[in-house]
């Protein structure tokens, strides 16, 4: 009975994101079709179509936010905190995998507009808790927004990662927590459990530890971060220079 529920959620794992990745194309190649029926063959409106690109484009990408959106929550995929073996007989870890496979490849491509607030907005409709004014910059990847935080007027940023997961002998899915008004530099590591107060900075490149907690108002930078001083007025262009300098060596 187990090896037959592992074989149907393989399935499931390939079949559902397929279905759902062709879902969201349904609108665009209806508006297609329909142009295509209302215009003649000529050259006008073959360049007409080629300007109505860009609104292709963002049909596209709002057809996939929500399509993926929808059935995350209607197939009630939002996994919980625990310890879980890694396999399919296991039901948190197929929630996990696909609820990956239904919100990365549609944060991928969010990720090339570079307009932080259509981020912040699907992540929200996934399950992240995103603050107000919270800045992800480009190419940043905040895996598991089930399980993530993100205060009010943070910037996360570029390529900097933000987990509540790790991969050990067992699935560690944990809840990480990054207050208001924070900076997370450039390329920093944030790992699973790890609970970042109000008006930290994590300097660029550093590596916060799973389950550590930074304190509120502190610099921290380092693999593993230690802290280094307290920001203020007077450690404004020091905490600047540890979140932008070091990501760009």
């Amino acid at each position: 009975m187990k090896d037959f529920i592992v074989i149907v959620r393989a399935i499931l794992l390939f079949i559902i994101p397929v279905m759902v990745y062709g879902i969201a194309f349904i609108p665009l190649i209806i508006l297609f079709f329909l142009l295509i029926h209302l215009l003649s063959f000529s050259i006008l409106s073959f360049i007409f179509i080629v300007l109505l690109a860009p609104i292709f484009y963002f049909l596209f990408i709002f057809s996939l936010i929500f399509s993926s959106a929808f059935f995350i929550k209607i197939l009630n995929l939002k996994y919980e905190e625990g310890i879980y073996e890694q396999n399919l007989k296991e039901k948190m870890y197929f929630k996990y995998n696909l609820y990956f496979l239904l919100y990365y490849p549609v944060y991928c491509i969010l990720n090339f507009i570079v307009y932080p607030p259509f981020k912040s907005f699907y992540l929200r409709l996934i399950g992240a808790k995103i603050g107000k004014r919270v800045f992800l910059s480009l190419n940043e990847i905040i895996f598991d927004p089930c399980l993530i935080e993100i205060g009010d007027g943070t910037m996360i940023g570029t390529r900097a990662m933000v987990l509540a997961h790790i991969g050990e002998e067992k699935l560690v899915l944990k809840r990480t927590k990054i207050g208001k008004n924070c900076i997370v530099g450039t390329e920093a590591l944030i790992m699973p459990g790890v609970i970042i107060e109000d008006n930290v900075v994590v300097g660029a490149k550093s590596l916060v530890p799973k389950g550590m907690h930074l304190k509120k108002g502190k610099i921290y930078a380092g693999i593993p971060v230690k802290e280094i001083g307290e920001r203020g007025h007077s450690s404004l262009s020091s905490s600047s220079s540890i979140f932008y300098s070091r990501g760009s060596k």
